[in-house]
């Protein structure tokens, strides 16, 4: 659904807020290349097209941060439990139920389109080679529609964009941090082939992960330089 966004994007002039959805997919794509793998008509995959020109190109990371805050508004609606992994992952406790994939266009120095492409696991019972993942039927006993998570959804994501374009940065990084996955408790991570104990203090503005170590050190990192151990 990315790929047929960007490429209508390409072609045609598009209304904000189109939404594309894949009954079945197969050529699912995540963070770093890896595959989304995704059960015929049993998980919502989706994009989202978005004008943000209200945000510079250096503010690309507040879109993600903001689009991460809109599903964990509606999975938070169901129950406790449920975290932002950083950058975006969506987890309930430590497996994950959702991803979300960004894809930017810029023109020059100005934003022009965002293709937000989102994964959420719905009513799979089995996840082959996937230990850890989850769905929302494992962790709530009851099958769910698809089409009445996808409207909710939907919502959630609109009033957090809403609240981006008002300018309420400091108020979403806030929410952001208090949602997010390991927040300031020490934990592994591996950086390159070594293990550390560690804590997350924060998220820069750019989206690099700050790491405070037990020798009182604080280093950020990009997504591929970082790794959690679960």
């Amino acid at each position: 659904t990315n790929d047929w966004l960007l490429e209508q994007c390409n072609e045609a002039s598009l209304m904000e807020g189109l939404v594309v959805r894949a009954i079945d997919q197969k050529k699912g794509k995540g963070q770093r290349g890896a595959l989304w793998l995704s059960q015929s008509d049993k998980s919502l995959c989706f994009s989202i097209l978005l004008k943000p020109k209200f945000l510079s190109t250096s503010q690309n990371f507040q879109l993600s941060l903001c689009v991460a805050l809109g599903v964990y508004d509606c999975l938070s609606e169901l129950r406790p439990g449920f975290s932002i992994k950083w950058p975006n992952d969506i987890y309930f406790e430590n497996k994950k139920i959702a991803g979300i994939l960004i894809e930017n266009q810029f023109r020059k120095s100005t934003y022009q389109n965002a293709v937000v492409g989102i994964g959420l696991n719905i009513n799979q019972n089995k996840f082959n080679a996937l230990p850890n993942a989850i769905s929302l039927k494992q962790i709530l006993g009851i099958e769910l529609t698809i089409e009445s998570v996808l409207e909710r959804l939907c919502e959630t994501i609109e009033a957090r964009y809403l609240q981006l374009r008002s300018g309420k940065h400091l108020k979403q990084k806030s929410d952001y941090l208090s949602h997010l996955f390991r927040f300031d408790k020490w934990d592994r991570y591996k950086i390159g082939e070594e293990l550390f104990l560690a804590k997350i203090v924060d998220v820069l503005p750019n989206g690099r992960l700050c790491l405070n170590f037990e020798n009182g050190s604080i280093n950020d990192y990009d997504i591929k330089e970082v790794t959690f151990e679960l």
